[in-house]
Parts: C-alpha cells; sequence; structure tokens
C-alpha cells in the first residue's frame, strides 16, 4: 500500500481544516467582533451614534450587579475616521457585505502566509506547507480561537505584511508606509509596526518617523474634526479598561489588568513599564542591527525575530497580534535549536556557520526528499513534547502569561542566534582574509627567493 503523497496529505489537511472552521463558526460562539461592527452600521443607518449607544449598554450592564461571570457588551471602539467608511458599508446588500468580508478575513490569513513563506529558507519551505493549515488553530503557538472573531485586523495585517515583503525585498518602504498608515485609522497602536522599516531597512528612520507624525496628527486631528464623537471615542476605549478588563497580554497589559484586579490605579504604573519595556526590546533590536553591519550574509535570517520585536513594542498586545508571527516563531525556534547545538557540539569548527543563511549556501529549492536520520526524529519529538506541553499549559492554566513567555522566548532566543552566528561569520571572514594574506606573503617570499 503506497504512502500518501505530500501533495494530496496537505490538500486534505487543508480541507480538514476549512471543515473545522466551519463547524466551529456554525456551532459559535463565532464573529463576535463582526457583529460589534454590524450593530454599529446599524446604528449609523438609523442615524444613531455608536459610541453613545455602546457607552450606555455598558454602564447600564455594570449598575445591574450581575454575576460576575457574565459576559459584559462589546462596543464599538475605533476612532471616528472609520464611520464615513461603515455608513457607506451599511448601503450594501447584507448577504453580499457577508461574503466581501468573509473574502478579506481569508485573503488576509492567506497574505499573512505568503509574507512567512518568504521569510523561510528554501530547505526550510519544504516543511512550511505542512504547517499552514493549522496556523489558524494556533496564533503563536498556543490554541485559540481568535480567528472565529472576524476582527478586521486580519485583512489589516495581511496587507500590511504583503506592502512588507517589498520592502525587506527591495529596501522600498512605501506601500508599507501606506498601509501601516491606513491600518492606523482602524487601530492607532499598530504604528508601533514603523519599527519594522527602521531596524530591518536602510537609511528609513526619517521616513518612518514623517510617517508616525503623519498618523499621530491624523489621529489628533479627528478632535477638532468630530470633537463629540472622539470624547466618545475615548470614553469608550477607557471602558475596555475599566470595566471589560482588555488590557492585552503585554507586560504593560499583564501589569494593568492585575491592579485593576487590586482595584488600585493602573494607568501611571503601566504606561511606565511599557516605556521601559519597549526600551529594552528597542535597545536589543538596536544592538543586533549593528552587529549585523559585519556579517551582512545572516541579516535575511534575523527577519522573523524583527517581526516578534516589532510586536512587541505593540502598547496592547491581543491575540490576533501574534497570529502572523506563529511561522517567524517556528522558524526562530528552528534555527535557534541549529545554533544551540552548534555552540555546544561543534565548538572545535567555530568558523563554520551552522546555518545557510544565504542563497549560495542554502539547500536547493527543489529538493523533495527530506533526509531523516535520529537527530531529525529526536529534534522533531523534542519539538512536539514542547509544543504539547506549552497548549497543555495554556489550556488549564493562564493563556495570556503563557503566551507573553513563548514571545519573549523566541525574541530572546532569536536574538542569541543571530548574534552567535554573526560572531562565527566574522571570525569565519577574518581567518580567511588572514589565509589569505599568508598564502600573498609566501607567494612574494617564493618569489623574492627564485630571484
Amino acid at each position: 500500500m503506497t504512502l500518501l503523497r505530500p501533495k494530496a496529505f496537505i490538500a486534505a489537511f487543508w480541507l480538514a481544516s476549512v471543515i473545522t472552521v466551519g463547524v466551529l463558526a456554525w456551532q459559535g460562539p463565532a464573529w463576535w467582533d463582526t457583529d460589534v461592527y454590524w450593530t454599529a452600521m446599524r446604528v449609523l443607518e438609523r442615524g444613531g451614534d455608536p459610541y453613545a449607544e455602546g457607552i450606555a449598554a455598558q454602564q447600564s450592564f455594570h449598575a445591574q450587579n450581575r454575576d460576575e461571570h457574565a459576559k459584559p457588551p462589546m462596543t464599538y471602539v475605533y476612532s471616528p475616521l472609520t464611520l464615513p467608511i461603515l455608513r457607506a458599508l451599511g448601503h450594501v446588500p447584507a448577504v453580499a457585505l457577508a461574503a466581501a468580508y468573509d473574502a478579506a478575513l481569508l485573503s488576509g490569513l492567506l497574505l499573512q502566509l505568503w509574507a512567512a513563506w518568504k521569510m523561510a529558507l528554501p530547505y526550510e519551505r519544504r516543511v512550511l506547507p505542512f504547517l499552514f493549515p493549522a496556523v489558524a488553530f494556533f496564533p503563536g503557538l498556543l490554541n485559540d480561537d481568535v480567528l472565529l472573531s472576524g476582527n478586521v485586523v486580519y485583512p489589516l495585517y495581511g496587507i500590511v505584511f504583503a506592502a512588507a515583503v517589498r520592502g525587506w525585498q527591495r529596501n522600498r518602504w512605501g506601500w508599507y508606509y501606506a498601509a501601516v498608515l491606513a491600518a492606523s485609522c482602524c487601530k492607532a497602536p499598530l504604528l508601533s509596526l514603523l519599527a519594522l522599516p527602521v531596524f530591518f531597512g536602510q537609511k528609513q528612520w526619517w521616513k518612518a518617523a514623517s510617517c508616525g507624525i503623519a498618523g499621530v496628527a491624523l489621529f489628533a486631528s479627528q478632535a477638532l474634526i468630530w470633537p463629540k464623537l472622539f470624547a466618545e471615542y475615548l470614553t469608550a476605549v477607557n471602558l475596555q479598561f475599566t470595566f471589560n478588563d482588555d488590557f492585552g497580554f503585554g507586560p504593560a497589559g499583564l501589569l494593568g489588568s492585575v491592579l485593576w484586579h487590586a482595584g488600585m490605579p493602573y494607568a501611571r504604573p503601566s504606561q511606565v513599564l511599557y516605556f521601559v519595556f519597549a526600551g529594552c526590546i528597542a535597545a536589543a533590536l538596536w544592538y543586533t542591527m549593528h552587529r549585523l553591519r559585519s556579517a551582512p550574509e545572516i541579516r535575511f535570517a534575523w527577519l522573523p525575530v524583527v517581526l516578534v520585536g516589532t510586536i512587541l513594542l505593540n502598547p496592547r498586545v491581543k491575540e490576533y497580534d501574534i497570529a502572523p508571527l506563529t511561522i517567524p516563531q517556528v522558524l526562530i525556534a528552528w534555527r535557534s535549536y541549529r545554533a544551540l547545538r552548534a555552540a555546544f557540539l561543534h565548538r572545535q569548527s567555530a568558523t563554520r556557520p551552522f546555518l545557510a543563511w544565504s542563497a549560495a549556501q542554502a539547500e536547493p529549492a527543489d529538493t523533495r526528499k527530506m533526509r531523516m536520520d535520529w537527530n531529525s526524529v529526536l529534534s522533531i519529538a523534542a519539538a512536539s513534547g514542547w509544543f504539547l506541553a506549552l497548549n497543555l499549559a495554556a489550556g488549564s492554566g493562564p493563556w495570556k502569561p503563557i503566551a507573553l513567555t513563548v514571545l519573549l522566548l523566541a525574541f530572546g532566543a532569536g536574538t542569541w542566534a543571530t548574534i552567535y552566528q554573526s560572531r562565527l561569520q566574522t571570525r569565519s571572514a577574518a581567518r580567511l582574509a588572514t589565509g589569505a594574506m599568508s598564502e600573498e606573503a609566501s607567494l612574494v617570499g617564493s618569489s623574492g627567493t627564485a630571484l
């Protein structure tokens, strides 16, 4: 009996994944964020104010002393700049609008996977098709149903990451800046994505700063154009923290949640911790960027680490923010593992690179047969064990702290592996240069002796 061919297995895996998502969406709960958008459209259609009605609903809910386990209402918390778009979409037939939005969600997910594919090396791409169908269920490597929320950030990240591919390949970031600026109209914290061209691009500091200033000005100008709506919007956002405990799971968010549950002021301590943490992440990125100046061959392999660091700079990291990092985290884990093996098993050959970072070193992309040995089997078994252990811990315990821990481990391990490899490349280049000089000197000496 012949084994199932890889393409047939991948197709079957995709089919099972799509069916599973459909069943989960049918059984519910699902589309809770989409319902918020739909409600806001209906309010605008009848001439109402989605912010005012949402605030009233939340205040009424919390004034009735309901069960603490009851789910509070979700309200529209996007800036007034999005209201004209919602008002226009309200005139589209519901069936057509739902189909278009479902297509946008799917396209956003596929664009995220395409961008992840573009940052992988040829020999890594042989494995990724087997992992792609599972990404929807494991954002940030931990099981979660955030895809079923239907949050608009999926198509937003798809567009941003698709534009980023052109940026990191050709150092042309114009479309990326435009995509980030447009995405910030929905979610202002997404302006933190401007860190990607700053640390990975070349000579992008002023352009990124200009885009950031434009984003802040666009956000602030809404207070002048729609003063009443903007004030209500800020109130609605504040109620997400004071009523709903929706702080995210960055370090500042976790601290804010702890202080909120303790009935203590949380705003100032959370802000201070965020700036300290963001400074540490930025310093690590800056240091690694300068280290790679002496080893430009491995700069491309640093890209997944920069993406993780960029998302960590978001002041309010949510489950859907780490969904695009699932494959980059896999790449970081694999490369860090190989770096660790090289550090402990090949100390005598420290000048030999342990990873094929450049295209010349990489294994051919058309190699179809994967070489399996005991080391590969043990590596897969160890990775599977860690993956299961993390998901069991997250499923039975605090999901958010574990998700943050996984992100920090990925960033730390990837940074270490990149710096370690840069040292190997620098030593190798220095040794080759020394050998070339010695050979040239010997040739000159031989010529002198012959004369």
